[in-house]
């Protein structure tokens, strides 16, 4: 559409009256002043062009609700647009504007929009000018040496491995403007690795340091990406192959760029020899240019803030509260909540100072010194006391492990709560904030957990494998661990009614979690369906984490099928199938038979949700659903605690139904009426002492006809109908033992 298409369009909605306009999706690079004609206007749609420009016209529709202007190329606005008081919704998205993207993402706030824009736009400023650059990688792959040769160009050949963070800042000129650049340096050790993502933040730039000489799994690639990618969102990511003066850098960059978008640049150095330093800091620049809003306009009042912040001696003053942080800004001019919110959420992803504003237990402190939060974490982890006590830290333990001038009484949970929201440890079940699980400090070894031939096994394959997943499920499983067999990578749990014995655990290496439960053939599934559950939800809460399940097949446990590829077959009406590396086939729902019942599956795939599909919910006090209901899991398994992911009650299968109410339910119905009737007249004759035993005994035969309804209808499992039977009798008083 052309100036004069447009042009004849707004006349002519301005003849006939029209209140909506769209103009969307046109290439348009200009908005006519004539749009000012257009006064009973409530909605214009501008989204999709190339507008780099609003007319003041804009500012005399003054009847406008509705504003869409997403996907434009507006580096600025009118003034004019504050006069559009009647605004409800306003899209300014994906435009090139000094606007936060948490200010833009407020589309039904438009007077936040606009008043944080008109606020920066007259105010006193200055460009922002600063970015963070965070390095990570193994331990010892020359992350140290590499900040060394960028920031002064020297090298150690004996440089000491990093203990805890190293902070550098760092000059750089992007566009004829000095950049600072606040350089973050970590320990490699495995140990402080989950400690880094206290610290990683968006719109950073990371480098991923690798050591030439090894390969993929050592240099744990993909593990670091899938961590960049979680805490840090789509920060931009240069790979740096380190030491090619002894080996070339050999990956597979093609693939690792399609798999991982925010990977800009693969560059390979030698921080001993100097090679490719220089094309690195180009790198390094060009995507430093490239950070949204380094550039933008900071307010002086935002300014004096950020500089009386780093100004602090933060060895004396790690850390100060949020009411702080909110009187420095008052005194400082900064008065409004969103302002106060959005400056601490910039000085977060900038490393001036840490604040967990999305954690409720964590916002009411902003951290100035990072190694007082690592050092106190350290402290626990290094603990021998906590290591005699295999991981468990009770809470009156932190008085001793803690230094109390350093870590008064009150900011003991703080910490707990930092190791907590990044799975560091876990709350016991039934003791919250008082006893904590360490995963990291279980032993290593695996006890003997006795023998495991045939018993009913599962696998979960991943392309990575975070420690967290295992030491979350020994966690949220501990109510069943039999006779506390458990370690770092596994457990051993007990079903308390069943007997029956499960052991879970985890190759790291391999990127496998293998389950086998054993015992009674008829109560098996159940036990692995419970396990099934809490993987499920674990994996729900991983960004980026769908592992796969396999079934090994009876009698060839080196041989594993994919579960979903037999669902898919299954539901497909094939019977029988050859995996691969097998003579032969197997039988489809033979196998899928093994591991879940036939009404189970109907179940999830009718249901169209996850293994509790088709059950009642509720959520356990360890963070996880727990299935319970007409399918009686939670009983029929004998777990307590035990997560599943959270589904909808679905709707009966297609072409399932129910049997006729007249010759099933109508016959119960009158069976429990003629019940109570003769139980009605046989208390008149009974001695007093018997009333009890008849009234009970009408009770269980009422619960078994109800049970037998269920039943009849195949809305319960025989399996699920035993169980509901026998919980039933041991709730009676008189019949529990």
């Amino acid at each position: 559409m052309n100036d004069d298409d447009v042009l004849r369009k707004i006349k002519k909605a301005a003849r006939d009256g029209v209140t909506t306009l769209d103009l969307s999706d046109n290439q348009l690079t200009a908005l006519p002043p004539e749009i000012a004609e257009l006064k009973g206007l409530t909605t214009l749609d501008l989204s999709g062009n190339q507008l780099t420009a609003l007319p003041l016209e804009i500012g005399e529709l003054k009847s406008l609700t509705t504003l869409y202007l997403w996907g434009n190329q507006l580096t600025a606005l009118p003034l004019e647009i504050g006069e559009l008081k009647n605004l409800t919704t306003l899209d300014l998205r994906d435009n090139p504007l000094p606007i936060p993207p948490e200010i833009l993402a407020k589309i039904y706030e438009p007077a936040t929009i606009i008043n944080y824009y008109l606020q920066h736009e007259t105010g006193e400023k200055k460009p922002l000018n600063e970015a963070k650059m965070i390095l990570v990688g193994q331990g010892s792959v020359g992350k140290t040496s590499l900040v060394k040769r960028l920031l002064w160009d020297e090298f150690n050949l004996h440089e000491e491995k990093t203990k805890g963070i190293e902070i550098e800042e760092w000059q750089v000129t992007v566009d004829n403007q000095k950049i600072r650049l606040n350089v973050w340096d970590f320990g490699g050790q495995e140990i402080m690795h989950a400690t880094h993502q206290f610290f990683l933040t968006k719109r950073s730039l990371y480098l991923l340091v690798l050591d030439a000489r090894l390969g993929d799994e050592e240099n744990r690639i993909e593990y670091w990406l899938k961590i960049i990618k979680s805490f840090g969102g789509d920060s931009p990511v240069i790979i740096v192959g380190n030491k090619i003066d002894e080996q070339p850098l050999d990956i597979d960059s093609r693939g690792l760029m399609a798999k991982y978008g925010s990977i800009k640049d693969i560059r390979e150095v030698s921080c001993k020899a100097g090679d490719g330093i220089d094309e690195l800091k180009d790198a390094v620049t060009k995507e430093v240019g490239s950070l949204e809003h380094i550039h933008d306009p900071l307010l002086t009042t935002w300014s004096a803030v950020k500089s009386q912040l780093e100004g602090m001696d933060k060895d004396d003053v790690p850390y100060i509260p949020y009411q702080e942080y909110l009187n420095l800004c008052q005194t400082k001019g900064i008065t409004d909540d969103l302002s106060q919110h959005t400056l601490i959420r910039l000085l977060h992803d900038l490393g001036i100072v840490l604040n967990f504003y999305d954690d409720p237990r964590l916002e009411d402190t902003n951290i100035l010194n990072p190694e007082w939060v690592t050092n106190g974490v350290y402290a626990i982890l290094n603990s021998n006391e906590l290591f005699q006590e295999k991981g468990v830290l009770k809470r009156e333990m932190l008085n001793r492990i803690l230094d109390s001038k350093e870590y008064p009484r009150d900011k003991h949970l703080f910490i707990m709560d930092m190791m907590r929201k990044f799975e560091l440890c876990f709350d016991f079940e039934g003791f919250p904030n008082q006893r904590f699980l360490i995963p990291d400090l279980l032993s290593k070894e695996e006890p003997y957990t006795g023998e495991w031939d045939n018993a009913l096994a599962f696998q979960y394959h991943y392309d990575t494998l975070p420690g967290s997943i295992i030491s979350r499920f020994i966690v949220g499983m501990h109510p069943s661990i039999y006779k506390n067999t458990y370690w770092r990578s596994g457990v051993v749990l007990e079903d308390e009614d069943s007997g029956n014995k499960a052991l879970v655990k985890a190759d790291r290496e391999d990127k496998k979690i293998f389950i086998r439960v054993s015992g009674i053939e008829q109560t098996r599934r159940p036990f692995l369906r419970a396990i099934r559950s809490k993987f499920e939800y674990i994996h729900k809460t991983i960004p980026g984490i769908e592992p796969e399940e396999k079934v090994p097949l009876p009698g060839h446990p080196e041989i594993v099928v994919s579960y979903r590829h037999l669902l898919n077959l299954e539901k497909r009406g094939v019977a029988t199938y050859p995996p691969e590396g097998l003579e032969g086939d197997v039988n489809v729902k033979e196998l899928l038979n093994g591991v879940e019942p036939e009404e189970d599956r109907r179940e999830r795939r009718f249901g169209g949700g996850g293994i509790t599909a088709g059950r009642d919910v509720i959520f356990d006090n360890v963070g996880g659903p727990v299935a319970i209901g007409n399918d009686i899991a939670q009983q029929e398994h004998g777990m307590k605690g035990v997560a599943s992911a959270h589904q909808p009650t679905p709707s009966p299968p297609p072409g399932t139904e129910h049997a006729n109410p007249w010759i099933s339910g109508s016959f119960y119905l009158v069976a429990a009426v003629a019940i109570m009737t003769v139980i009605a007249v046989i208390i008149k004759y009974v001695s007093w002492y018997a009333i009890p035993v008849v009234i009970i005994g009408g009770v269980v035969f009422i619960a078994v006809i109800g049970a037998l309804q269920l039943r009849q209808d195949k809305r319960l499992s025989e399996a699920s109908f035993l169980t509901l039977v026998r919980e039933t009798f041991k709730q009676l008083p008189l019949l529990k033992k």
